[in-house]
């Protein structure tokens, strides 16, 4: 029993330091979604402010609002609201890192936090239970932020939020 588990686990870490061979994304639609798709503006702003509202309580340095984090925060939660589907994966297969790439934003340590269904002091409440999502939101990586609210068919809200680091591009 233990052999098989053993070559399984091989197999797996060998797989994991195989290089990546990066999957071209022609296009991100998500991008015009932004334009076609208004969001909640005071939904998403409320939700920038209650990330940093949290990052103060816990002693950590609020983050700088990202225009162009808003921008692929509000596409990708009108591309959720669409799709009605909770995922920081994109319709197209996209990810955060393809997104902050499409508005040119650098890919240092950006992170992305989705919710639907709540407000966005709900969602930040839920994000703020100890587990990986209370780490990216207290995340000394990230310098910034943007937030995307947008109303789906059946008027749940969907929410994303992002942050990121506006490092240097090598």
């Amino acid at each position: 029993m233990l052999r098989p588990m053993l070559t399984v686990g091989s197999v797996l870490l060998i797989a994991a330091c195989q290089p990546q061979i990066p999957r071209p994304i022609a296009s991100v639609p998500e991008e015009g979604l932004a334009a076609s798709c208004p969001g909640v503006p005071e939904a998403a702003e409320r939700l920038n402010q209650l990330v940093n509202t949290a990052r103060v309580a816990e002693a950590k340095s609020p983050l700088a609002v990202s225009e162009k984090l808003n921008l692929i925060a509000l596409s990708h939660a009108c591309d959720m609201a669409m799709m009605q589907q909770l995922d920081v994966a994109g319709s197209n297969g996209s990810n955060v890192v393809d997104r902050a790439r499409s508005v040119d934003y650098p890919t240092c340590g950006v992170v992305q936090l989705v919710q639907v269904g709540q407000t966005p002091e709900g969602a930040v409440v839920s994000w703020m239970v100890p587990g990986p999502q209370r780490e990216q939101v207290l995340g000394q990586l990230s310098y910034e932020v943007g937030s995307g609210v947008a109303r789906g068919p059946d008027g749940r809200l969907w929410l994303s939020t992002v942050m990121g680091n506006d490092c240097p591009m090598i």
